[in-house]
């Protein structure tokens, strides 16, 4: 029994090694290109998910950076870099706007991050094709990033022309739509901003009683040269938070 005991363990370490092997080899067919799971590619499905996925990454990386990709001038909050989107350095004095058009502002860093990924994406596109033996032209990849309320908009112009057995097909436009609250967190933002741009206030708590979708917290961090404000501005509906930063009319600690 003992010697029976003692032949086993090695039989039980190799079935769990060759299932690990098959597993592997299952997950990597799933992981990879899915269009081409049924007889009819898919490249559309394949590159709304590829998109998608690019662009919610890219809001992941703004939103607690005011919707900076990578903040230049920030305030340092809870191991954020908070950017700021209203700011003066002098005391007393209104803070000047630092993105007066701010949902452009949003849309380009959206773009910039997203542009490399979708090309690397028609390139695994186009050798996965390569790989099934067809033949695959590109042309030029034209990208364009819109905010709407409730909703991101991604425009694609790429042609590409599949021919396989003398019969060709050929694409041109991807259209990329998906819920996100980044339109309107980011019109409240620059609302704040304006506001405390012009008054050095921003009454957020009447802002959400007529409002009440919106969640709005405001912090005083720093002190000194450094003193600044903090909305953290929350969407109920979807629990997404913008955070961004103001400093307008500090008051000089060392005067009365």
């Amino acid at each position: 029994m003992e010697k029976r005991g003692q032949m086993t363990i090695p039989v039980i370490i190799s079935i769990i090694i060759i299932g690990g092997i098959i597993l592997f080899f299952t997950l990597s067919e799933r992981i990879g290109l899915d269009i081409f799971r049924t007889s009819k590619p898919s490249p559309y499905e394949y590159m709304d998910k590829c998109v998608e996925d690019s662009a919610k990454n890219a809001i992941e990386i703004m939103l607690p950076q005011a919707g900076f990709l990578e903040p230049e001038n920030y305030m340092l909050y809870k191991d954020k870099k908070v950017g700021y989107l209203c700011y003066n350095r002098n005391y007393y004095e209104g803070c000047v706007m630092q993105k007066p058009n701010y949902i452009a502002h949003l849309e380009q860093e959206i773009k910039t991050y997203i542009t490399p990924k979708i090309k690397d994406c028609f390139y695994l596109l186009k050798k996965e094709y390569e790989n099934r033996k067809y033949e695959v032209k590109e042309g030029d990849l034209i990208l364009s990033v819109s905010l709407k309320p409730k909703i991101i908009d991604i425009r694609i112009e790429k042609k590409l022309e599949i021919t396989k057995d003398g019969e060709s097909e050929i694409l041109e436009r991807f259209k990329i739509n998906f819920l996100s609250s980044l339109f309107d967190l980011g019109l409240l933002a620059q609302e704040i901003a304006s506001q405390e741009a012009k008054y050095c206030y921003f009454e957020y708590l009447g802002y959400m009683i007529l409002y009440p979708y919106f969640d709005i917290d405001k912090k005083s961090v720093g002190s000194a040269k450094d003193s600044s404000k903090i909305y953290i501005i929350g969407d109920r509906r979807t629990q997404d938070k913008l955070y961004i930063a103001i400093r307008s009319c500090a008051i000089n600690p060392g005067r009365s």
